[in-house]
């Protein structure tokens, strides 16, 4: 459908032209490697195909048309599709109210640590979200990319989601960010591989190591060091087995000296070698 004066509308400077838009349409090839740090948190619509992801503890999950994902604001995540995907994705820039009377953070007492996992926890779409995409998507392929519509839609479906989804499965769908302290779990999150030990980490945002390992253990209930440990575990699995890059190059892009400390890491957490680990990817 035409818009009328469409010249004039995308000039604008509400028109969301940037680099990181608000809402944006993706087709992903068949077999295609993708690796993304997000600087935003984001909800992600699997409208067609099958998209893999790995991590340390698994070989990898797959999520299928269908789905929606919450991916959290600072995740490194590498995945492939399947087979050839399309993908609806919203940047989450505002404070996420899912109504006037209830902000997302107030599920956090609804989430037990047995049901927390490396991937995103998918919520299968129904038939009024699909009818929402669908709607959103028309408007996109018009060219209606209006920041101000656009956050009202974001907005809308936000809105949705504790309609018909329970707080159960809400709280584990958003489980990324859910804890008695945001800022400070948003912060770790977003700067765990800048800051590659907790005195660097500490020192970052004015605390004695003391008093950062107190109040990390109190938000992510294990030591800081073995967390940075696992997250750094999780980018090495994903770089091996979902990618080509050579594994000298990897060791080195994670800090490692030399190849043996490199297949040390390995074994401690994978229980097998770099090279033995691409050999038998998935």
């Amino acid at each position: 459908m035409n818009i009328h004066n469409m010249e004039e509308h995308s000039i604008c400077y509400c028109y969301d032209n940037k680099e990181n838009p608000l809402v944006k349409l993706v087709e992903i090839k068949s077999g295609e490697l993708n690796k993304v740090t997000l600087s935003s948190n984001e909800i992600v619509f699997i409208l067609e195909g099958k998209i893999c992801c790995a991590s340390c503890d698994k070989s990898n999950e797959e999520f299928n048309k269908g789905q929606l994902l919450f991916l959290p604001m600072g995740d490194h995540l590498c995945y492939r599709a399947a087979a050839m995907s399309e993908v609806l994705v919203l940047r989450l820039i505002d404070n996420m109210h899912l109504c006037n009377n209830f902000n997302v953070k107030q599920l956090y007492n609804n989430m037990s640590i047995e049901e927390k996992s490396d991937f995103p926890f998918p919520l299968e779409i129904n038939a009024r979200l699909w009818h929402f995409a669908q709607g959103l998507i028309d408007t996109w392929h018009d060219g209606l990319k209006c920041k101000i519509y656009l956050r009202a839609e974001i907005s809308k479906l936000l809105i949705m989601l504790p309609v018909y989804y329970s707080k159960e499965e809400l709280s584990r769908f958003f489980y990324p960010i859910l804890s008695p302290d945001s800022t400070f779990s948003e912060y770790v999150r977003l700067n765990h591989i800048k800051h590659r030990t907790v005195n660097e980490f500490a020192a970052a945002i004015n605390m004695t190591a003391q008093q950062f390992t107190r109040r990390f253990h109190t938000v992510f209930g294990q030591a800081p060091y073995e967390w940075m440990q696992e997250q750094r575990a999780r980018l090495i699995y994903g770089e091996i087995t979902q990618g080509n890059k050579p594994l000298k190059e990897i060791a080195v892009d994670f800090g490692f000296t030399d190849q043996a400390n490199f297949n040390r890491f390995c074994r401690a957490f994978f229980e097998t070698t770099p090279g033995k680990m691409r050999k038998n990817k998935p």
